[in-house]
């Protein structure tokens, strides 16, 4: 009986270690792949490029090049599929098909919405696609929707396409076998019978080229279903490969590459998440989708402390050496007093201690550099937040809200918040050392429920290298003349000279 229980122990104990083995090889792997990123970036351009070149430039090309810009470039694959919503089918439904999936990837609801009018037939072949995009379309919008009203709507129009879908599927499934194996992982989701949908998702990755982009969804797809059976390390395994195939594709809009970030943070591996989060910041500025800003924020947000954090302590320790080091030497110039050979060992010391130095000087060269990554991510975070209000206002307009001006007041006081929570977490001194810069008679006071004033948001953007009024009026929602009567108002406050004020405010917490 313990014969067999020892048994039993070490087969588990084997089955761990090759699961580890297996996500830290892929983790080795994707790490590899990321540092060769831009290369497969140039690749997928060149392969743009070439088929641009081909003539005739038929319809059919025109959807082969906008679909290969799809999950590369946002805007220069909604310009290619606009250059064929007038054309004759399929070419026109492709082309809707193709704007609308864009607008999900995107965030761009609204206009998404926008374009389903226009498309009132669609040619048999197209209709799963197309009843598809809008599904996707539906339910992208729900899950970032935070207006009670729009959400009914929304959860409505997504259950009656998805009962759509799930009828055409079913009317096509006996002449198309790719729709019939997506209708049997619906079925199998709905059904909750995760083991018969990883095996139609075998079927399914079987027909598909290895880190091909079909292959990194299809990937992706498979994490969700571990993630439904609670298998974490298989889910993050998936992820992983999914991340990989997107890399090598050079595709620029992925959802796996953040998470998988996230799973190395979680993990504390904090080396690899920093890597990866910076990655995905790279590919969501790339392709320009403003969600994907809105998803890293956050995220890379925290790698960065937690970075900079670990830098510092690492600084700490190696500050405690030197000290350390420093005393020894004096005890040994004492030394040299009496005997030669110590001054030998004085030299030796001291070269010791330049090169800890140089060490020092390499990590605080480290730490600056992860200030300015810290202060990319919110100056990015803030033009996303503000153009994000400034849509969610004309969206409320166009729904009926009765009073958009108050709607848009209240989401600018909770974005005002959230700035001033966010920049003060970094700059806890900075409303003191703001004022220490003013005449006392002019020093600022923030309403009651307030952290900062708006002087105090001015320069707080001016802090973090954003100088442009007509920027900061952006960001803010001022008009240009208002932020620089506020610059001009507190360069007449200052303590010392009014033209280097703004250069004194840049200096704070620096």
């Amino acid at each position: 009986m313990k014969r067999i229980s020892l048994s039993c122990f070490l087969l588990a104990l084997c089955v761990s270690m090759s699961a580890m083995s297996t996500l830290d090889s892929l983790l080795n792997v994707y790490d590899a792949e990321v540092a060769l990123s831009e290369t497969y970036r140039a690749a997928h351009r060149q392969r743009i490029d070439s088929m641009k070149r081909i003539r005739p430039m038929t319809k059919a090309l025109q959807i082969r090049i906008a679909r290969e810009y799809q999950y590369f470039q946002s805007d220069s694959a909604r310009e290619w599929y606009l250059r064929l919503i007038d054309a004759e089918e399929p070419y026109r439904t492709q082309a809707y098909t193709g704007l609308v999936q864009l607008t999900s990837s995107i965030g761009k609801y609204g206009e998404g919405f926008a374009l389903i009018p226009f498309v009132t037939e669609t040619p048999d072949s197209l209709r799963v696609d197309w009843i598809e995009a809008l599904w996707r379309l539906y339910s992208e919008a729900l899950a970032s929707c935070r207006i009670p009203s729009f959400q009914k709507q929304l959860k409505e129009n997504v259950d009656l396409l998805y009962d759509s879908l799930l009828h055409e599927m079913n009317r096509q499934a006996p002449y198309n076998t790719s729709i019939r194996l997506r209708r049997k992982i619906l079925a199998a989701q709905d059904a909750e019978d995760i083991p018969l949908a990883l095996e139609v998702n075998d079927s399914i990755l079987s027909r598909v080229q290895i880190w091909s982009h079909p292959y990194a969804i299809e990937a992706y797809n498979r994490s969700t279903l571990y993630e439904q059976l609670g298998q974490d390390r298989k889910r993050i395994e998936w992820l992983t490969r999914s991340a990989i195939a997107d890399v090598r594709c050079g595709i620029t809009d992925n959802g796996s590459s953040w998470l998988v970030a996230k799973e190395c943070y979680e993990s504390g591996d904090l080396e690899r998440a920093y890597h990866f989060s910076d990655y995905s910041l790279t590919n969501a500025s790339f392709f320009n989708a403003p969600t994907r800003f809105i998803q890293t924020y956050a995220l890379g947000h925290n790698i960065a402390n937690s970075y900079e954090k670990r830098l510092y302590r690492s600084q700490v320790m190696l500050t405690i050496g030197l000290s350390a080091l420093a005393i020894a030497l004096g005890v040994l110039a004492i030394g040299i007093i009496f005997s030669l050979r110590q001054n030998y060992r004085l030299h030796a010391m001291n070269r010791e201690m330049q090169e800890m130095n140089k060490q020092l000087r390499a990590i605080n060269h480290q730490l600056k550099e992860a200030n300015k990554v810290k202060e990319q991510y919110i100056c990015r975070y803030l033009e996303v937040y503000s153009d994000y209000i400034r849509r969610l206002t004309t969206m409320a307009r166009k729904a009926g809200e009765k009073d958009p001006a108050a709607f848009m007041d209240r989401e600018m006081d909770n974005f005002y918040r959230s700035f001033d929570d966010t920049f003060l977490s970094l700059y806890g001194t900075f409303v003191a050392d703001f004022n220490a810069l003013l005449k006392p008679e002019a020093r600022l006071t923030p309403k009651p429920g307030e952290r900062m004033t708006i002087e105090m948001r001015i320069f707080a953007l001016i802090l973090l290298g954003i100088t442009s009024s007509a920027k900061i009026a952006e960001l803010l929602c001022y008009s240009p003349n208002t932020i620089s009567n506020y610059r001009v108002k507190m360069k007449n406050a200052a303590l010392g000279d009014r033209d280097s004020f703004e250069q004194q405010v840049q200096e704070i917490g620096k």
